[in-house]
């Protein structure tokens, strides 16, 4: 069983970063989603813990590190670290770990995508993931120029014009967005890139299947809802002649004693998170984390991507030297899943 990590990437500016937080997240309807920023105020401190943090991944041993996409930040309210540049920095601490970042499609020209990501390979001591996600939020992309309800094309051409351009080819494609005339763009990757697709809803695993290497699935969603996808997802791959590559997410916190972590995560969630309900975290003491992973590997999912509840640097640090030292051996054990 593989276990990679996600990095934080939004973060607070001042005390009254929570205080907007909150607003927004009570102004939220049921089952809604908002990113809380947490961590350090001082943008020094937030690059520099997140270097920390990247050490910490690679002593852990982990299978993957990613970084997230967030735009149109008022920097009034908080600091959202760009993927590009952020991986170009901490590759320089994680050595051969395979390193990803999710980019919200819609935004992004794929030419120019395809050059910062085979920049990046140029550079890379490992393989690269680009995870591309819709984005759902009307204010971002209205600073864009841009209508929420074009996001589905504008992923589907962005895929088709970066498979072609990463492979070095001459690219043509005449879409509603996208147009390329015989274009060719490099550095060619000279590590294996591979393009998966994020979604929480069954048609976004519909389509990871048919156009993508593989499938994140969303944050919050239930154990039902990942049932019925996987299956629409594994389905898909087939009927498209793809391999199926399932890749949960989950939060996390490890804690020395299942009591501590609980304690912990428990503040946090009176505070106000980022919606969804406890039972689609993972927290408690090393080994109780591990009985919950070993569970959603008999559900089908063999590759987990976790991201840290907490925004205290410390309680980061220890929690990731805990699936290193206590997590990663037992899964290291599993055989693969068939």
């Amino acid at each position: 069983m593989k276990l990679g990590t996600s990095l934080r990437f939004l973060f607070p500016v001042s005390s009254t970063t929570f205080a907007t937080f909150r607003e927004m997240l009570d102004a939220l309807p049921p089952g809604g989603f908002i990113e809380r920023p947490m961590g350090a105020i001082s943008t020094e401190t937030q690059a520099a813990n997140l270097v920390d943090v990247a050490a910490a991944v690679r002593d852990a041993d982990l299978d993957m590190l990613i970084v997230g996409d967030h735009h149109a930040v008022p920097p009034t309210y908080a600091n959202s670290f760009s993927p590009i540049p952020t991986l170009g920095r901490l590759m320089a601490t994680t050595g051969s770990m395979p390193l990803g970042a999710v980019f919200l499609a819609p935004f992004y020209h794929p030419i120019v995508l395809a050059e910062q990501i085979g920049t990046l390979a140029a550079f890379a001591q490992g393989p690269l993931v680009a995870t591309l996600a819709l984005g759902e939020n009307e204010r971002q992309f209205a600073a864009f120029g841009m209508e929420e309800r074009s996001r589905i094309v504008r992923l589907e051409e962005t895929v088709r014009a970066l498979r072609g351009l990463l492979a070095g080819e001459t690219t043509t494609i005449e879409g509603r967005y996208c147009q390329l005339d015989g274009v060719q763009t490099g550095p060619s990757p000279r590590v294996p890139v591979s393009i998966w697709l994020a979604g929480t809803v069954r048609a976004a695993a519909e389509r990871a299947g048919r156009l993508g290497d593989g499938w994140l699935t969303g944050q919050n969603v239930t154990r039902g809802e990942l049932v019925e996808q996987l299956d629409t997802y594994r389905e898909a791959a087939a009927r498209h002649g793809r391999p199926a590559l399932p890749v949960l997410r989950r939060d996390i916190y490890v804690g020395e004693s299942d009591r501590e972590a609980e304690r912990v995560v428990s503040e946090i969630l009176s505070e106000g998170y980022r919606g969804g309900s406890r039972d689609q975290l993972l927290v408690g003491s090393a080994s109780t984390v591990t009985e919950q992973l070993e569970d959603y590997r008999a559900l089908g999912f063999d590759d987990v991507l976790v991201r840290h509840i907490v925004g205290d640097h410390e309680q980061m640090i220890q929690s990731f030297k805990r699936i290193g030292e206590m997590i990663m051996p037992r899964l290291r054990a599993l055989a693969p899943l068939a």
